[in-house]
């Protein structure tokens, strides 16, 4: 499928102008790493205690963060998550500290200091148990009289597909605020009593947490660039293995351009740089590199075939051979990228935002660093035969 005719652009016509925008672009990436100070590390690399809890209410997080202040919790993030069926989730965020579990317990000690309902005695959290430790618990009590010695395993399968039922109508809430939804499963009345004698309803509950030490993140900080150097340096000596020298060189500055044009859009839109972005940022070099190489290889075959023409209408020629299939494939790539950045919501929001940042750049990059790139070279070693 053709989405073009036989186009005839004159694309290193605009080189010149394509240049002076990507020097542009990349020293406002560069200028805004350094205002910043760095890319926001997020807690993979930086370090730090990250902590995600569901509220049963909408918080208020001006009060959240006075009860985080006041367990001398310094500089905590707080990133609310509105979900559309009316989850509300919370992020928590706390700098690098040495005493992970510590500090942990001092954010607990803060949820219970913004919310002092205390606990029923005797009573456990519903909201906050999980559906094993709800199908063992019901083993445990046995509210279905099973004979136990006899049918073990059917006591226990039942169980845990009451339990199973039971919390499912958390599934949609995140947290229940009565007892109507368990109510309207019309479980046995016997494991429906149990519960509501056995259990409360919290009003908060902890579903996600993570530490990383000081020394993690850093490791983790010069693996990536390590990764990253390796995946460049390979890319090269693939590129000129497969064809030559200056084709390497031209994929590997389009790879750059794009790496810190994607780095510098992070840094200027102050997101936060975590291990998925990384992923997506090998993905972009991936997919840049594939635009590269299909114009390299039309740019190899049209030297077979159209050796007397100049290199430079060579090179258009090639571009313009393979602008239907660029257009296309970036075309419909960006259309799953925007759909993921949309609706994908907040866990892989910041992935999205590379890719697409990543596709359009690598797109541009492919057309108007790559060719360029070898054309100058190619046009220095030819000066270089002539002399």
């Amino acid at each position: 499928m053709r989405l073009f005719g036989n186009t005839s652009i004159d694309f290193l016509k605009y080189r010149y102008m394509a240049a002076a925008l990507s020097g542009f672009l990349i020293v406002a990436s560069l200028v805004s790493i350094g205002l910043h100070g760095g890319l926001r590390y997020g807690i993979d690399f930086a370090g730090g205690t990250q902590i995600i809890v569901l509220f049963a209410e909408r918080p208020d997080l001006d009060v959240l963060r006075t009860s985080l202040e006041q367990q001398d919790i310094e500089d905590p993030t707080i990133q609310e998550f509105v979900a559309e069926e009316g989850r509300h989730e919370v992020l928590i965020r706390t700098p690098q500290s040495d005493e992970g579990g510590a500090l942990i317990s001092e954010i607990y000690s803060a949820l219970d200091r913004y919310d002092p309902t205390e606990a029923p005695a005797g009573q456990d959290d519903f909201n906050a148990i999980s559906r094993d430790e709800l199908g063992n618990r019901m083993l445990q009590r046995n509210p279905l009289e099973f004979d136990t010695v006899v049918d073990l395993g059917n006591a226990r399968s039942t169980y845990q597909e009451v339990a199973d039922r039971a919390l499912s109508a958390r599934d949609t809430p995140g947290l229940l605020r009565s007892w109507e939804p368990l109510d309207a499963l019309n479980l046995d009345p016997r494991v429906s009593d149990w519960m509501k004698s056995t259990f409360y309803l919290g009003s908060h509950a902890v579903i996600g947490q993570e530490f990383v030490g000081p020394q993690v993140g850093a490791d983790l900080r010069q693996q990536t660039m390590l990764a990253m150097s390796l995946a460049l340096g390979g890319l090269l000596a693939y590129i000129t293995y497969r064809f030559e020298f200056r084709f390497g060189v031209g994929a590997v500055a389009a790879l750059v351009h794009d790496v810190i044009i994607a780095v510098g859009a992070f840094s200027i839109t102050n997101r936060e740089f975590n291990l998925p972005v990384v992923a997506a940022f090998l993905t972009i070099v991936g997919y840049s590199l594939n635009d590269t190489v299909v114009v390299f290889d039309r740019v190899r075959e049209n030297a077979l075939t159209q050796r007397r023409v100049p290199l430079y209408d060579r090179l258009n020629l090639s571009i313009n051979q393979t602008l239907s299939r660029t257009v296309l494939t970036s075309g419909t790539t960006l259309i799953v990228v925007i759909s993921l950045f949309v609706y994908g919501g907040p866990v892989i929001n910041n992935f999205a935002f590379a890719l697409l940042v990543g596709v359009i750049v690598g797109t541009y990059s492919s057309i108007f660093v790559a060719t360029p790139v070898y054309f100058a070279l190619a046009q220095r070693a030819l000066a270089a035969r002539k002399k």
